[in-house]
């Protein structure tokens, strides 16, 4: 048997910029440029909250709702006006605990 080549489907080119992490956006390629990666160096960068969502602990840059948090997780934060670290967590009880890291002057 010979190999049958053909004219159909054509090829899509990927969607974003270089760098930008590809995601299925309904049904077609999306992509945004607050989502990078550089494989050179190992990192994802996100231009956003980030969540793990069924993880242990989520990390974001401002204070999740309460009801976000699952028993057993935890929330990690920067405050940006107190210069603070800030955490969350809700016990297996159901209990909200949380406290904070005063990072101080630089």
């Amino acid at each position: 048997m010979g190999y049958f080549g053909g004219t159909g489907g054509g090829t899509t080119p990927p969607a974003g910029a270089n760098r930008q992490v590809q995601f299925n956006d309904n049904g077609a390629f999306g992509a945004d440029a607050g989502l990078v990666f550089n494989k050179a160096v190992k990192t994802l960068a996100v231009g956003g909250p980030v969540k793990a969502v069924g993880a242990f602990f989520t990390a974001q840059n401002i204070a999740p709702p309460d009801t976000e948090l699952a028993n057993g997780q935890m929330a990690i934060f920067f405050d940006a006006d107190s210069n603070r670290v800030r955490f969350r967590a809700r016990n297996l009880s159901g209990q909200l605990r949380q406290g904070q890291v005063n990072l101080g002057s630089a």
